[in-house]
């Protein structure tokens, strides 16, 4: 009997795979780029929202405690026309950059200390262990005796609770200084001021911009979180007011601006990289 031999061609299964990675390049290619994020994102968001629509309109999601993705987007879009609102977002936006501002200013200096200084390392490790765990919601009824619902209130526990993810990678920076570059500034003796402003804080500058945003995610939690059982004015004291009123289209939509506030304070920083981190080998990349 003869034997049945099946032969496959290798080029035929490569040429039917090609389209496929032609169109898999087509579609990494798209996503990388500016707007290709952008719509992909955008795209992501309003597939989200159309699941909850569909959910909601097929009674899955509770109506009393949830609303439709139309009626909270309806609820954010009559926020936008209300003055009351804006007022609130500024009492919370304002204290978080009044709090960026003096954490910079706290963690700059003292990063520097600690970068270059073994002795004031060691002496200050067990205090700054000690008080990252700390959550500074812990703090609010210390904050409360001390200082009442106030802006003082909150900006001191947002200074608190995130002065570390800076300060820690500002201390990172210090220690990824050049070491050939430090011994060619003392060897020209440029002196403290010039080896700090020329070789250490260009250095820092990646590591602080990355604390930054991570400091500032941290202070908008705080921010919002301390309004909320602190009693403070801004977004977080107007969702528990909406929650206790029954309004909970009005609450979600108060909890979507907050989202909307959050995104926007990263894309704010994100956009800031790019003109003061240009030189930097991971920018010169995504320009190509």
């Amino acid at each position: 009997m003869s034997q049945l031999v099946t032969v496959t061609d290798p080029t035929s299964a490569t040429t039917m795979h090609r389209p496929i990675r032609r169109w898999m390049r087509t579609i990494n290619a798209s996503a990388e780029s500016r707007l290709g994020r952008f719509l992909y994102g955008a795209g992501a968001v309003a597939l989200v929202f159309a699941v909850w629509q569909v959910l909601w309109s097929l009674g899955v999601l509770p109506a009393t405690a949830l609303p439709s993705a139309g009626q909270m987007l309806g609820a954010f879009l009559d926020l936008l026309g209300s003055g009351a609102f804006w007022a609130s977002v500024w009492s919370t936006v304002s204290i978080v950059i009044l709090g960026l501002v003096v954490i910079v200013v706290i963690a700059a200096p003292l990063s520097i200390l600690l970068g270059l200084s073994r002795f004031a390392e060691e002496s200050t490790w067990l205090v700054v262990e000690f008080l990252k765990p700390i959550p500074p919601v812990a703090l609010i009824p210390l904050g409360l005796l001390l200082w009442g619902p106030t802006p003082g209130m909150k900006m001191v526990l947002i200074v608190f609770g995130a002065i570390w993810p800076l300060l820690t990678q500002l201390v990172y920076g210090v220690r990824e200084v050049n070491a050939t570059s430090l011994d060619m500034a003392r060897s020209y003796h440029l002196g403290w001021w010039l080896t700090t402003s020329r070789i250490v804080i260009p250095s820092m500058t990646p590591f602080a911009m990355t604390g930054l945003r991570i400091a500032a995610a941290i202070a908008l939690i705080i921010s919002i979180v301390t309004e909320m059982i602190g009693g403070a004015a801004g977004l977080g004291q107007d969702i528990v007011v909406a929650q206790s009123a029954g309004a909970i289209k009005e609450m979600y939509a108060l909890i979507f601006a907050a989202g909307l506030l959050g995104l926007l304070v990263n894309t704010v920083f994100k956009a800031a990289e790019k003109p003061l981190l240009f030189w930097h080998p991971s920018h010169r990349e995504e320009a190509k």
